[in-house]
């Protein structure tokens, strides 16, 4: 859904001249082996693990984006998101926000 749902998008924001702001998330980092990672750490992911199609369809997606700027001037932005917290999400799930929480 990620890869349909944004050529859906860009589709559309190139017809009517809207700007495209993508939220993706760390996963396409996959599962690096520096920490942090920068911008231009090339990544370590495994295209056939548990979660690959969730982080393949982000990067993917995040791809596809890039090429509709660079072919039809579209302004995209695309922002990685990191340790986010949503209210359904478990409180010792280690990371970083919930890990807040708790103490």
């Amino acid at each position: 859904m990620s890869f349909l749902g944004t050529y859906n998008m860009l589709r559309v924001a190139r017809r009517v001249g809207a700007r495209i702001l993508f939220a993706s998330t760390s996963e396409v980092y996959g599962n690096p082996e520096i920490h942090p990672q920068n911008e231009k750490y090339n990544c370590n992911v495994n295209p056939i693990g548990i979660r690959s199609c969730y982080d393949e369809g982000k990067r993917v997606a995040e791809s596809l984006c890039y090429d509709y700027m660079r072919m039809h001037g579209i302004e995209i932005r695309i922002a990685r998101i990191f340790n986010a917290y949503g209210s359904r999400m478990l409180l010792n799930d280690g990371r970083l926000i919930s890990n807040l929480l708790v103490q």
